[in-house]
């Protein structure tokens, strides 16, 4: 199946790596909790198509996504040819993939979809891959982490990318914090699994300050985004190579998570 999700969205715009695909369709195919997925950030698709693919593999789901699709963020991806807006180009990635029947799209603002959720909707997996800066990473954490079910799956894109904000909102707000446990880093993806009992991530603790101290290695050339250039350049590489961010494997990966028994529980 990951091949098939490679080949739909090798001509899809977007700046998903093969690796980072193959991270995404495991961590949205096998539910860690019970819930929905949300795609924060859309652009032309590429991310929503594997999203909606993998999680026919498992729940065989809709999933949904949220973006104004006029690139406000100084972070965003260009909007080439002159277009205002990524709609037509979703639009068509999304019929060609076949999956236009399986995404609920919003087209505007995270902050305002947040306004309108209903406090009992609870979310599995959020995907964050939106405004990059500092302020709208954080933004979009804040607005729709109060959602998390117990168990579910944060992951954020850009984390190790000169942007800084993902990278600056993975450590302070996941790493450092005592309702996330499971962790890790695949290509550009930060992920982890949330609890809302600190007690269940008390074994994590030593790892993630250890992922935490690389991190910020790298967030000391990133934190104000824009360009790394000369002998800067060179150091950010080479803090970025001491995080680990590997493939993710799948075996290994469910042996760190914890996943939901048959009634509900989650389960080691």
């Amino acid at each position: 199946m990951l091949s098939d999700i490679l080949r739909t969205v090798a001509s899809v715009e977007g700046q998903l790596t093969e690796r980072e695909i193959a991270c995404l369709t495991c961590l949205a195919s096998v539910p860690t909790a019970p819930g929905e997925v949300l795609e924060v950030g859309t652009f032309k698709g590429r991310s929503t198509i594997v999203l909606a693919m993998a999680s026919q593999l498992g729940p065989k789901e809709r999933i949904m996504a949220v973006d104004p699709l006029t690139s406000p963020s100084i972070t965003d991806p260009a909007l080439k040819g002159g277009e205002s807006s990524a709609w037509e180009p979703l639009q068509a990635n999304l019929k060609v993939a076949g999956v236009e029947h399986l995404v609920d799209f919003h087209q505007q603002y995270s902050a305002d979809l947040a306004r309108t959720w209903p406090a009992g909707r609870v979310l599995r997996l959020l995907w964050i891959d939106g405004d990059h800066t500092y302020r709208g990473a954080k933004t979009d954490f804040d607005l729709f982490s109060p959602f998390l079910a117990d168990g579910a799956i944060v992951a954020m894109h850009d984390v190790l990318h000169h942007h800084g904000g993902p990278a600056r909102v993975f450590a302070e707000d996941i790493l450092l914090s005592p309702h996330f446990g499971a962790a890790g880093f695949s290509g550009s993806i930060g992920w982890s699994q949330y609890y809302r009992d600190p007690h269940c991530t008390a074994s994590w603790q030593t790892r993630k300050l250890d992922l935490y101290r690389r991190l910020t290695r790298v967030i000391s050339y990133t934190a104000f985004g824009g360009g790394i250039e000369g002998t800067r350049k060179i150091g950010y590489k080479l803090a970025r190579a001491r995080v680990p961010h590997g493939d993710l494997n799948l075996v290994a990966w469910a042996g760190q998570v914890r996943l939901p028994a048959a009634h509900g529980s989650l389960v080691p």
